[in-house]
C-alpha cells in the first residue's frame, strides 16, 4: 500500500505584551526576534491518515490539545486523536497555560483562544501537499552543545545547574543522549521534499524578552540556506528534562541569540553530514495507538494530574512515540533499545503535560534534600524531583510511562 506524505506550516507568534513562560518571574514579550510556527507532518495510506503537529511553544496543557485535536476533525476530516500535538519547548514564546496568566493578561488569553485556528491551518496545508516519497534514514553525533544538568557534588548531595567552574561538582548525575535523527522525504521528481529532525536539549538558551524559537529555528534556516533544494523542516524535542545547553566545565557563561544561533548552526551540519550517508527505509505500513494511563501518585494527591496519554505512530520501519512530560533522557535511551523498530524517535510534551518525570534513582538522590510544596523559585538542590513531589507523583512514574510506550510501539510493529 502506498503511503503519502505531506507537510505544511503556519505563523503562530504572538503580539507583543503577551506574558511569556518558562520562569519563575513575569515577563512580557517587547520584540519579536524570529516567528514562532506550528508545522505539520501528516501520512496517509488511504485508510489512515496520522502525523505529527509540532508547535514552537514551551508546552500544551491537554485541554489546548484537544481544542486543536476537535478542530482537525472538524476542518479536515482527520481523525484529531490520530495527530501527536507536540511543543519545542522554547522558553522565549508566550504562557501557554491559562491558569498560570495572570491579571491584566488579556493579550496572552486572546492570543491562547486564538491559537488552534492558527496551528491547524499547518495541518490544513499538510493534507493539501500530499504526494509519494521515498525515505530514508540518517543518524549524525553531537555531544558538544548539551550536557546532563544534574551533578554529584562533594556534599553527597544532587544539584541542578550549580554554576560554572563550581570546585564541588564531582560529576554528571546522569548521560545526554547525543543522536541526532534524521528522516529524508524526496518526492518522485527527485526533489528533497522535507526534513525531519530529532534531537533532545532544553530550549532556554535564549532568556530575555524577545520571542523566539530558539536554536531549532535557527537549525531550520541554515538547512534551508545550506542545501538546495530548501526542504521544508520538521523538528521535534526528545526526552530533554534533565538535559540543557550548559557546560559547567566552562569558564565562559553562554546564552543568548549568539548562542543560540550556534547550536543551532552545529546542528545544521550535522544533519548535512549525515545526508551524505543515508540508508533506505519502508514507508509501506502507518499506524496509531494511543493509551490512557494513571500515573503512580501519593494518595492524597490529585489524580486527574496523574491522568495522561502516551502514544505511539508506525510510518513504515520508524516508530514515534510521543510523552507529555518534561521527561529524563534516561526513560529515551531505554524506549529506544527496547523498541522493535528500526529507527524511534521520543517526542516529549505531546498530547499534554504533567511536569517533570525524573527515573527512580533521582528519586532516591534528591527526595531527601527537597520539600514536596510547590516552588516560589528554582531549587538547584534537585529542582525537577521537587516539581514532580510537589504534583503528588510516585518513584516509579516514569517508568509506567516508559513501559507503555515500548508496549504500544510492539503492537504496531
Amino acid at each position: 500500500m502506498s503511503v503519502k506524505v505531506g507537510f505544511g506550516a503556519s505563523k503562530i507568534t504572538p503580539g507583543l505584551g503577551v506574558f511569556m513562560a518558562g520562569y519563575f518571574h513575569e515577563r512580557q514579550a517587547t520584540a519579536v526576534h524570529d516567528d514562532l510556527y506550528a508545522k505539520a507532518m501528516i501520512f496517509d495510506d488511504g485508510e489512515t491518515v496520522t502525523g505529527i503537529l509540532c508547535c514552537d511553544l514551551i508546552c500544551l496543557h491537554s485541554g489546548e490539545v484537544k481544542k486543536v485535536r476537535d478542530l482537525i476533525s472538524s476542518k479536515t476530516g482527520i481523525r484529531g486523536e490520530n495527530i501527536m500535538v507536540c511543543a519545542t519547548h522554547t522558553h522565549t514564546g508566550p504562557q501557554t497555560r491559562s491558569f498560570r496568566i495572570p491579571e491584566g493578561g488579556d493579550a496572552t488569553l486572546k492570543w491562547l483562544e486564538e491559537f488552534p485556528e492558527m496551528a491547524v491551518k499547518a495541518v490544513i496545508d499538510a493534507k493539501e501537499n500530499l504526494e509519494l516519497c521515498t525515505i530514508a534514514g540518517g543518524i549524525s553525533y553531537e555531544d558538544r552543545i548539551a550536557f546532563n544538568r544534574r551533578y554529584k557534588m562533594k556534599d553527597g548531595t544532587f544539584q541542578t545547574n550549580p554554576g560554572y567552574r563550581n570546585p564541588d561538582i564531582i560529576e554528571p548525575a546522569g548521560p545526554i543522549d547525543p543522536e541526532v535523527g534524521i528522516i529524508s522525504f524526496t518526492n518522485q521528481s527527485g526533489k528533497l521534499k522535507a526534513l525531519y529532525v530529532n534531537y533532545t536539549c532544553h530550549l532556554d538558551c535564549v532568556g530575555g524578552t524577545e520571542i523566539s524559537a530558539d536554536h531549532p529555528g535557527h537549525t531550520t534556516v541554515r538547512l534551508q540556506e545550506r542545501l538546495s533544494d530548501k526542504p521544508f523542516i520538521m523538528y521535534t524535542n526528545g526526552a530533554c528534562g534533565d538535559i540543557n545547553h550548559i557546560n559547567v566545565d566552562s569558564q565562559y557563561h553562554r546564552q543568548g541569540h549568539e548562542h543560540s544561533r550556534w547550536m543551532g548552526e552545529t546542528l545544521a551540519s550535522d544533519v548535512c553530514e549525515a545526508l551524505k550517508k543515508m540508508t533506505d527505509l519502508s514507508s509501506e505500513k502507518i499506524g496509531v495507538i494511543s493509551k490512557i494511563i494513571q500515573l503512580p501518585m501519593r494518595e492524597d494527591a490529585d489524580k486527574n494530574i496523574g491522568e495522561c496519554e502516551i502514544q505511539a505512530i508506525r510510518f513504515g520501519d520508524i516508530g514515534f512515540v510521543g510523552i507529555p512530560a518534561e521527561y529524563f533522557v534516561e526513560f529515551q535511551l531505554d524506549i529506544k533499545k527496547r523498541s522493535p523498530f528500526k529507527r524511534t524517535f521520543v517526542s516529549e510534551l505531546a498530547n499534554g503535560w504533567v511536569g517533570y518525570v525524573p527515573t527512580k534513582k533521582a528519586f532516591e538522590q534528591n527526595m531527601k534534600d527537597v520539600p514536596s510544596d510547590p516552588m516560589k523559585t528554582f531549587d538547584h538542590k534537585g529542582y525537577e524531583v521537587r516539581s514532580a513531589l510537589s504534583r503528588g507523583f510516585l518513584p516509579g512514574v516514569g517508568e509506567v510511562m516508559a513501559d507503555t510506550a515500548v508496549e504500544l510501539l510492539e503492537i504496531l510493529y
